[in-house]
């Protein structure tokens, strides 16, 4: 892996892997995807990733914002990383 393709905040799990590869998105969608990846390593707060808290059981789930379709799910961990949960349309399940 080179070091373009490391991630200093972010842990992907073989979930969000698979998602990712799934064929249901475009690469167009995986660009997004990966742009809004290498934005949420740097700058979480970035008004384009629009990260918020989940309610209700995913309380411990946060979301963030790849485009108006695509949304990325985490978790955060002890040490302040993010575990990368799923990549998906807004709202799939």
């Amino acid at each position: 892996m080179s070091r373009a393709d490391r991630y200093d905040t972010l842990e992907l799990t073989p979930t969000f892997l698979n998602d990712l590869i799934d064929r249901r998105f475009s690469a167009s969608d995986r660009g997004r995807i990966l742009r809004a990846l290498r934005l949420l390593d740097l700058d979480e707060k970035h008004r384009s990733l629009r990260v918020h808290q989940l309610r209700g059981p995913l309380q411990e789930v946060w979301s963030a914002s790849a485009s108006d379709q695509l949304r990325i799910t985490f978790s955060r961990m002890a040490d302040g990383r993010k575990l990368l949960l799923t990549c998906s349309r807004h709202y799939d399940r």
